[in-house]
């Protein structure tokens, strides 16, 4: 190829460039160049990466699966066998009284205390799917049932950090507490009365088990990823900007709340601190935690603005 014809394919290559990035929105652009610098930062920093891979790996395998795996589990089974059908009446005209919450609403809430985010978020999708609930309804249930799983409060934080149970006793009581309250500031969200249609499972319990099972498994699969590319973003802030230990756990307990309320027991400070650091973490939530909540709805465009804020108080 002549000089001349390399010059006009340069110039047209450039000329396609520069359409590409007048057609390209701006979130897009900074969204490639952010993304093509993490690559860039993961190779220079391969073994920081691996280790770090490792050890979110070790940390699911060890705290996150045994806590979330048999109760999401439990949790689906009581859904697809219609749970609202058991919950004591007196129950029922409780939370209808102060929350405004129909029977699916009241299971919903009732089931995520025990079984914890991201679990709610599957029982509500389930639920939107089937249209028994609206989307109106579905955002504001988003907002109050964000519960930890309890026996991760319990035991991993109240045992394995403080090495106290009654102070994993006393973070879930707060937590249980403030969903209340969130779900009485939500209640004229769930105004809307009308006659649902449910329909019983005709399904035998091994189908219905085989099913939950599959469910939770590709959940957890999907929360085991966000949980790496988390702890692997952590890594790399803390090791680029060589953060001492006090803003790497607050960063680590926003971004990912798992990790930053394991390293609070490394931290010198006065215990009061620490049990209120790791209430703001458990209330947050980190944003790796809400990414896996926003992960198990099916194209459903759920507003994430108020669900932070909800996040916030």
């Amino acid at each position: 190829m002549s000089f001349f014809g390399k010059n006009d394919l340069l110039k047209k290559l450039v000329i396609s460039f520069i359409k590409v990035i007048c057609l390209t929105r701006k979130k897009d652009i900074f969204l490639l160049y952010f993304l093509l610098t993490l690559e860039l930062l993961i190779l220079i920093n391969s073994s920081l990466i691996i280790k770090s891979v490792k050890d979110s790996s070790f940390m699911f395998i060890i705290k996150i699966f045994p806590s979330l795996f048999p109760t999401m589990v439990i949790g689906n089974l009581l859904i697809k066998n219609n749970i609202e059908l058991i919950i004591p009446k007196f129950i029922k005209k409780i939370f209808n009284k102060l929350f405004n919450f129909n029977d699916i609403e009241t299971s919903i809430f009732i089931i995520s205390i025990f079984t914890g985010t991201p679990s709610n978020a599957i029982y509500i999708n389930e639920y939107l799917e089937k249209n028994l609930i609206t989307k109106k309804e579905a955002e504001a249930l988003l907002c109050t049932t964000h519960f930890i799983n309890p026996l991760f409060v319990v035991a991993g934080v109240g045992i394995g950090v403080f090495n106290d149970v009654k102070i994993g006793f006393l973070l879930l009581v707060l937590a249980w507490i403030s969903n209340l309250f969130k779900a009485f500031l939500n209640r004229n969200n769930f105004k809307e009365k009308r006659k649902m249609n449910i329909t019983h499972s005709n399904k035998n319990f091994i189908t219905t088990l085989s099913e939950s099972i599959k469910t939770s498994i590709n959940a957890l699969l999907m929360i085991f990823g966000i949980v790496i590319m988390f702890n692997l973003l952590v890594a790399l802030i803390s090791n680029i900007f060589n953060l001492n230990l006090c803003t790497n756990v607050i960063i680590n307990g926003l971004l990912e709340m798992t990790g930053g309320i394991m390293k609070l027991s490394s931290l010198d400070i006065n215990i009061y601190i620490k049990i209120v650091l790791a209430y703001i973490f458990l209330n947050f939530g980190g944003l790796c935690i809400q990414m896996q909540t926003f992960s198990m709805f099916n194209n459903k465009k759920i507003r994430y603005l108020k669900y932070l804020i909800f996040r916030l108080i």
